[in-house]
């Protein structure tokens, strides 16, 4: 049998009480008498009982977090910075993934509190009032990345304007021919995702406001039709798209087909994933801080459990963003 923290407490000649706020950084304590007790802990091997703990505070010591999957390195983005916030506190991470499926999210978000979560970060595939409703009904606090429900609390960059910024930024290198590409406008169930087409209002806007004609490629198909742009088009294109990942598969598809980037077309991306960035091609894209975004979901889903936060009061946190300068365009 391992050792106990009421042995802990013996070995320091302190009471079970103020180990227990030692180790877990809660209520007065002397900054020295907590030293000692960390450093005895460390010393005999001292392993915390997470089940105990959980018991004693009436809750999880887990996170949970879903995502669509893991091949947006987006999404891996996201979980390693929550994954670094919540073990300041001594949560645990519980990662699953609802693949773009509205039944499967709902399954796992019910999993999650019949397991004791003590909060859950979504990047939804749900969406509307209905959806809005059955997180508010929920016993546990959830905040969303990258939907902005309004009885919801979310945080993420401001999509319009980014992609407004990003048209502009094309523009300013000489390219007038400005092609948006997103393949998944449209979610699983037919309807429109909300940051991708954020991120095309945007895009139009900017085009309508100089004059020039928008053009916006989208669908499983998306490569061939990307093909078929390339050489009907008058003038060199930029394809502006609503991600890295499809910048990169846009860029492999046309140089497979003897196209260059910068000689025939430009392209600039979104999210600014790094394994993109290998010091042969960069690629240009707007950098919306993805460690940020993670960092402070988990901050305020924390600042929710801890009861520093009310549930029914909804943040709606804006990250700044900015455009990476790569050499693809």
């Amino acid at each position: 049998m391992g050792l106990t923290a009421s042995d802990l407490a013996k070995a320091c000649g302190v009471s079970r009480s103020t180990v227990n706020r030692a180790l877990l950084g809660e209520g007065r304590i002397n900054k020295d008498t907590k030293k000692m007790i960390l450093e005895k802990a460390k010393e005999l091997g001292y392993k915390p009982n997470l089940l105990a703990r959980s018991l004693a505070m009436g809750k999880s010591m887990t996170i949970g977090v879903i995502v669509a999957d893991l091949n947006n390195q987006y999404f891996a983005g996201i979980i390693d910075a929550v994954g670094k916030r919540v073990k300041n506190e001594k949560y645990l991470l519980n990662v699953t993934f609802h693949e773009k499926s509205k039944a499967a999210e709902k399954e796992l978000i019910e999993k999650l509190v019949s397991f004791q979560a003590s909060g859950i970060i979504i990047s939804p595939i749900n969406k509307g009032r209905e959806f809005e409703k059955y997180l508010k009904e929920l016993p546990i606090p959830t905040v969303l990345i990258g939907n902005d429900l309004k009885r919801t609390t979310s945080v993420g960059i401001d999509e319009y304007q980014a992609t407004v910024d990003a048209v502009k930024y094309i523009m300013q290198k000489g390219y007038r021919n400005v092609v948006f590409c997103c393949p998944p406008l449209k979610d699983d169930d037919g309807k429109n995702n909300l940051g991708h087409v954020l991120r095309l209002k945007g895009y139009r806007e900017v085009m309508k406001s100089c004059g020039l004609k928008s053009c916006c490629i989208y669908g499983d198909d998306y490569l061939p039709q990307i093909e078929k742009n390339i050489k009907k088009s008058a003038g060199k294109p930029a394809y502006l798209c609503s991600g890295d990942i499809f910048a990169n598969e846009v860029m492999t598809f046309l140089h497979q087909k003897g196209y260059m980037v910068k000689r025939d077309f430009g392209v600039m991306g979104f999210d600014y994933v790094k394994s993109y960035q290998n010091g042969i091609v960069n690629i240009t894209t707007i950098d919306n801080h993805i460690s940020a975004i993670g960092d402070k979901a988990a901050e305020i889903l924390l600042d929710m459990i801890n009861g520093k936060l009310a549930r029914d009061e909804y943040h709606h946190e804006i990250i700044g963003y900015d455009i990476k300068e790569g050499n693809t365009l």
